[in-house]
């Protein structure tokens, strides 16, 4: 089944609930800064019609070490949102808005994310950089609304507040239940690379056949988005070292040489593991969040940028 990304408009971003199983919805927002520090800040919902649980999260990293977590379930009496557009709300305090009156006139998509959990909280602006797109299957349900964004507020944890600015990422994914578990697959690798001019959404898939699917958009900076042929990506993993009682990879390499659409794409993208930090998705689902040191280059038809940073990536286990 191909994975074709297409454009989106605000309604791919609202709330999409599930009428026949209990479904997980999450909102995903990550932040690397410049001082050191990077941040998720997620919003999950567990639900059924009307009915489910709602939990804000902050986690907050320094070097990519996990400083502050915080987390809470509330009953969907609690949670207002909209199926029209990024509208979150909980407990009458809003944490997810959208600024509809920026997109309406300038086409842009901006964020506003704030949020008090026990004692963490997040104001923060996502201004995007770059043009979102979803792609939507029977298996998948993905938004990419911001492959890059500028961010900008401020972050508290541990008695104290810092003002922030860096690079952002905002997916949403939803439609995730107990059948995507045992029809969608084993799991999957995830992450993105910035530059300045380029942004590379990635991932690699292992279906329930353990054959891997790989996955790779490229966003031009305020320029569009251009997919990549999949049989022209390469994703490999190495240094493998046990950790949770799993084998994890220390250094992941992402390999491009598409030649087959109008624009030629290549990459060569190295990845050494600086941290993992180890959770869980949905209670009992192994989740791995990796800061990555990444080096080495995305070309464009002939533009060529290299790339030396930090960035964040995953993995999921279904088992």
């Amino acid at each position: 089944m191909s994975l074709t990304p297409k454009e989106i408009t605000p309604v791919d971003d609202a709330f999409h609930g599930s009428k026949k199983h209990v479904a997980v919805e999450w909102w995903y927002f990550d932040a690397v800064f410049n001082n050191g520090y990077s941040v998720h800040v997620g919003v999950k919902t567990f639900s059924r019609k009307k009915f489910g649980l709602v939990s804000p999260m902050i986690e907050v990293y320094r070097h990519g070490h996990l400083e502050a977590k915080a987390a809470r379930f509330h009953p969907f009496s609690r949670f207002k949102t909209s199926l029209e557009k990024p509208f979150l709300m909980i407990s009458g305090e809003p944490v997810v808005l959208f600024d509809e009156e920026r997109f309406r006139k300038k086409g842009e998509w901006v964020y506003r994310v704030s949020m008090n959990v026990s004692d963490c909280m997040v104001d923060l602006c996502f201004s995007g950089l770059s043009q979102g797109w979803k792609i939507e299957t029977s298996r998948e349900s993905w938004t990419v609304s911001l492959p890059k964004s500028f961010v900008e507020g401020v972050i508290g944890f541990n008695g104290k507040k810092l003002e922030v600015k860096g690079v952002g990422y905002h997916d949403h994914n939803w439609n995730y239940t107990l059948l995507t578990v045992m029809n969608y697959g084993r799991g999957w690798y995830w992450g993105r690379v910035n530059g300045k001019k380029f942004t590379v959404v990635w991932a690699n898939i292992l279906r329930k056949n353990r054959v891997w699917e790989p996955l790779a958009v490229v966003n031009l900076e305020k320029n569009g988005f251009i997919p990549v042929n999949p049989d022209c990506v390469s994703f490999e993993s190495e240094g493998f070292v046990y950790m949770h009682h799993r084998k994890t990879p220390t250094r992941f390499r992402l390999k491009v040489d598409d030649k087959t659409g109008d624009v030629p794409v290549e990459m060569d993208i190295v990845m050494d593991v600086q941290t993992v930090h180890y959770d869980s998705v949905a209670v009992f689902l192994p989740y791995f969040r990796y800061h990555v040191e990444t080096k080495g280059f995305i070309m464009v038809g002939s533009d060529k940028e290299k790339l030396d940073g930090v960035q964040i990536m995953e993995s999921l286990s279904f088992g």
